[in-house]
């Protein structure tokens, strides 16, 4: 009788080691899948790099141009000039590198001798088939009508959602970009001195930012 009541214990205990157990396992199990379903998030953003546009297919595309949101806090004469950038882009058909970010020259162009920079407005193409944050870029311009000046590539640094807005594809937005001069020299000119941006070429390179799935 006393080894059937022993039997009995030893039998509780296996069965209660095993539940203990069990429930060790799923917690183990629930925790693989949390880490699992984690790290899917985080793949849906990628990282994407591109060292340049240069010899890259393109297509012909309408697009449209929103102002960001920041657009509201920016002064009347940037203001002024995204909204003039705009008017000269939104719903038309242009040349956009496939699968890639292109720059269309705006209208505006201005060398400041204050600051030894040539101001350039232009606007930003989504050319992919996925949202884009946080973009960053080098430009290099070459100044046709200020030909005796070298200057330096503009370095945009991550472009935030209040700057570009939601940057979805075949979208643009407006941007101003600074090129300082890379020699600065003093002369004689006090005054500003507007540029007809048919003379200026910009280029890009080594454009980095997330592609949002």
């Amino acid at each position: 009788m006393r080894g059937r009541n022993l039997m009995k214990v030893f039998s509780m205990i296996v069965i209660a080691t095993t539940l203990v157990l069990t429930g060790c396992g799923n917690e183990d199990t629930k925790k693989t899948d949390t880490e699992k379903q984690t790290k899917t998030v985080k793949e849906q953003d990628k990282k994407v790099k591109i060292e340049s546009n240069e010899g890259k297919p393109q297509h012909e595309q309408v697009i449209t141009v929103n102002l960001p949101p920041k657009a509201d806090y920016v002064n009347d004469e940037t203001l002024e000039v995204y909204e003039q950038t705009k008017k000269k882009y939104d719903n038309t058909s242009q040349l956009i590198t496939d699968n890639s970010i292109t720059l269309l020259i705006g209208s505006f162009g201005y060398y400041d001798p204050a600051w030894d920079e040539v101001q350039c407005s232009a606007i930003l193409v989504n050319g992919t088939d996925t949202r884009i944050e946080d973009l960053s870029f080098q430009a290099s311009m070459e100044n046709k009508s200020m030909p005796e000046k070298t200057f330096l590539d503009a370095e945009v640094s991550e472009l935030t959602k209040e700057q570009i807005g939601n940057f979805q594809p075949n979208t643009a937005a407006p941007i101003v970009l600074d090129f300082q001069e890379k020699t600065p020299t003093e002369d004689d000119e006090v005054d500003g001195k507007k540029i007809d941006t048919k003379n200026i070429t910009i280029k890009l390179k080594d454009i980095q930012y997330n592609a949002v799935e």
